[in-house]
């Protein structure tokens, strides 16, 4: 089951069976990767976020963290939220799209063993009993 790439994942969300995507395609895969790559982001995110607002019930933290406790500290916090939320999704996409081209190779798989068998079970039914 396992392909190539991180985590036997062998196709990703653009790339369609045997075709590789170019131009814009491939930017847009190459930054859904680097999105998929960052899901974890977010965690780091809410983690400086609490770090932040810990600065505000400490007064030794609000003195030891000065140099971040900025505007610009704050909505870095955010924007890693939201860009590890972003990551996330294309991540349970490019997981979706690999469980349904899955599904669609064990479904042709099933139909050929079925197209197989049926001629077995014809010549059993036609052969009389003893």
């Amino acid at each position: 089951m396992g392909g190539p790439g991180r985590g036997g994942h062998s196709n990703d969300v653009l790339t369609l069976q045997g075709h590789t995507p170019s131009g814009l395609k491939a930017l847009w895969s190459a930054l859904a990767k680097l999105f998929i790559r960052l899901r974890y982001l977010g965690l780091a995110g809410y983690a400086l976020e609490w770090l932040l607002e810990a600065c505000h019930s400490s007064h030794r933290l609000h003195k030891l963290l000065r140099h971040i406790n900025t505007p610009k500290f704050h909505l870095l916090a955010i924007s890693m939220v939201l860009a590890g939320h972003v990551a996330e999704h294309l991540h349970h996409e490019e997981e979706h799209h690999h469980q349904e081209t899955h599904l669609a190779h064990l479904r042709s798989e099933l139909a050929k063993r079925k197209l197989a068998l049926l001629p077995r079970i014809g010549r059993a039914a036609s052969v009389p009993c003893i």
